[in-house]
């Protein structure tokens, strides 16, 4: 099974949190807080399975060299 792509619609990380519940979820972070951590993010790819978030967090990275993502 592929990693689900997912349509780039800003959002807090805590929605983001709450809507993948149980799936490895890429995100690209777009707005920090006054420490520089994430506070919202574009949810770039997701699913069940972390092997398959591999390739789209690569290809991101190659897209946009200096992007900053995390997984949750």
């Amino acid at each position: 099974m592929r990693a689900n792509i997912s349509k780039k619609q800003e959002r807090l990380l805590e929605k983001i949190e709450g809507c993948y519940v149980g799936e490895w979820v890429l995100v690209e972070e777009t707005a920090w807080d006054d420490q520089g951590n994430p506070t919202k993010g574009v949810v770039v790819a997701h699913g069940p399975d972390r092997e398959k978030i591999v390739e789209p967090t690569s290809r991101l990275h190659i897209q946009k060299p200096g992007v900053k993502t995390f997984l949750l």
